[in-house]
């Protein structure tokens, strides 16, 4: 359904983009394990650092399990339809959460290795770091085991992922999007506080050679649209352009 579109997101808060770029890196990660090449892998080992780093405080799984408790309420009070297992999903991923000591991914944090190509990377500039002697070791190793390293640490982080899954899914689902029209290729919305809205999506025909300019200020979301090559403004359109708050 929607092949012919593409949605572009805008995160409105803290942890829906902390969200969005973990769902990036992830999907590149987990693609890199059905790779062979020594550049993709060392992309993915780069993904890695960054998870990393992004995940080092320990309040991040605190903020998420908070998140995901108050959603469960707003779930149960509002009696919004979801799917009965991203229901079960969010169960069990809260009760896991409560009951899961440290930060996420715990034990990647302290791997030797790991830690090594980070301080390269510190110290270092330009990709600087390739001339690290571990990181030449790694690069050189075969596939096969390049590919064991990078999903025994997907693994090491699989408790971040489903949450990070399970957490855009419910944002996602729970959206309903309307058509909506601009005016002289301009659009303005109010929205609802951040503590309810965390994501906006905005749907098109992916052919249409448009891309859309969402920023949020004072009086809301403003939206204007490009063309996608010059970044010219453009005031008339016929494609439709669907809009959706997520509101949780």
């Amino acid at each position: 359904m929607h092949h012919d579109t593409i949605t572009f997101q805008l995160a409105t808060h803290f942890l829906s983009k902390v969200a969005l770029r973990l769902e990036c890196l992830f999907l590149t990660i987990n693609q890199a394990c059905e790779e062979t090449h020594p550049v993709i892998h060392h992309y993915a080992l780069k993904n890695i650092i960054e998870v990393i780093k992004l995940i080092e405080k320990p309040e991040l799984k605190s903020r998420f399990l908070k998140e995901l408790m108050r959603i469960e309420h707003i779930l149960n009070k509002a009696e919004i339809i979801i799917s009965n297992s991203l229901y079960a999903n969010l169960f069990v991923q809260i009760q896991f959460l409560s009951h899961a000591a440290g930060r996420f991914g715990e034990n990647i944090h302290s791997d030797p290795f790991l830690q090594s190509i980070r301080l390269a990377q510190a110290g270092e500039h330009n990709d600087c770091e390739l001339h690290s002697p571990q990181l030449l070791m790694w690069l050189e190793n075969e596939p096969k085991k390049r590919q064991y390293d990078l999903n025994a640490w997907l693994k090491q982080l699989q408790s971040l992922s489903d949450t990070v899954s399970i957490y855009l899914a419910l944002l996602r689902n729970t959206a309903e999007f309307d058509k909506i029209d601009m005016l002289s290729g301009f659009y303005q919305r109010s929205l609802p506080s951040k503590t309810s809205c965390h994501l906006i999506l905005l749907r098109m025909d992916k052919d249409c050679g448009i891309v859309p300019q969402m920023q949020l200020g004072h009086h809301g979301l403003s939206l204007r649209l490009c063309e996608a090559k010059s970044m010219n403004e453009v005031r008339h359109t016929n494609t439709a352009i669907d809009l959706a708050i997520c509101q949780l």
